[in-house]
């Protein structure tokens, strides 16, 4: 009895050692993304855009941004290319970055999609984690941005840091 445990043991620990070392040298394949290629190009695209609102790129974002752009704040208020546009300006001091992340597409048709992320701004902003949703429309074979809608995320509004 002794000797068919001893036996086990060491049967599970040499299987153990082999599965270990299996582990631990076989290749690790990289994950392998479930959007759609028009919804990575649309999730990179909208990445790059808030990247030049960041920079202050002024010249991107006015090319990226619909003439009949429509923005919708977080306060409910609405504005239009122009006054979204003022506020694209390079930082006068390096500042934190948003921190962007869950990104989805919605879309509507070949020329058309929403993406929608979620945002945590920085600095001491009382509305500083939001949901964001930009509409895209493909308008003479280039993406614009037509329509956003900012909207506070209630449980954290009132956060304090």
């Amino acid at each position: 009895m002794e000797t068919r445990r001893i036996t086990l043991s060491l049967c599970l620990t040499l299987l153990l050692t082999v599965l270990a070392h299996a582990a631990a040298t076989r290749e690790i394949a990289p994950q392998q993304s479930t959007a759609s290629s028009i919804e990575q190009e649309l999730i990179n695209l909208q990445k790059a855009f808030q990247d030049a609102q960041e920079r202050g790129d002024a010249e991107y974002v006015k090319n990226a941004v619909a003439d009949d752009f429509v923005s919708i704040e977080t306060n409910g208020d609405s504005s239009g290319k122009r006054e979204f546009l003022r506020d694209v300006r390079p930082p006068e001091k390096p500042e934190p970055l948003p921190v962007l992340y869950d990104f989805k597409v919605v879309q509507l048709d070949e020329d058309c999609a929403v993406v929608t992320y979620k945002a945590v701004l920085p600095g001491n902003q009382r509305e500083r984690y939001q949901h964001l949703s930009d509409t895209w429309v493909k308008q003479n074979g280039h993406w614009k941005l037509k329509f956003q809608q900012s909207t506070l995320n209630l449980w954290s509004a009132h956060d304090l840091d």
